[in-house]
């Protein structure tokens, strides 16, 4: 009983195995308001990797999500801009968070 308890737990926090998607939000014009109805699809990806939780690098931050759509793009401005947040792990040994934006590409 007490080993299943663990096993329980040990995966409800997902340190054996995780790959988790969670939606954000964030205020941004809509097509209407920025006037761009004929605009692009266009879409960043912002990522942080980790090794065994001793070594991480990268940034899966909104903003440098928002920075890549644009250089992908050569947008001034994103309108109707949604972002998720996906979550991977393996056994703590390695992990990742990015973090994606899709929008319309106002130029």
């Amino acid at each position: 009983m007490r080993s299943l308890l663990v096993l329980a737990a040990l995966s409800a926090t997902g340190c054996v195995y995780a790959n988790v998607t969670t939606p954000l939000t964030y205020r941004a014009p809509t097509t209407q308001e920025a006037h761009a109805e004929t605009a692009t699809d266009v879409e960043g990806t912002a990522c942080d990797h980790a090794v065994l939780g001793l070594v991480a690098w990268g940034d899966a931050g909104y903003a440098a999500a928002v920075a890549d759509a644009r250089a992908r793009s050569g947008a001034a401005q994103l309108a109707d801009l949604r972002a998720d947040t996906t979550f991977y792990n393996v056994l703590f040994i390695y992990s990742r968070v990015c973090t994606r934006v899709t929008g319309r590409a106002v130029r």
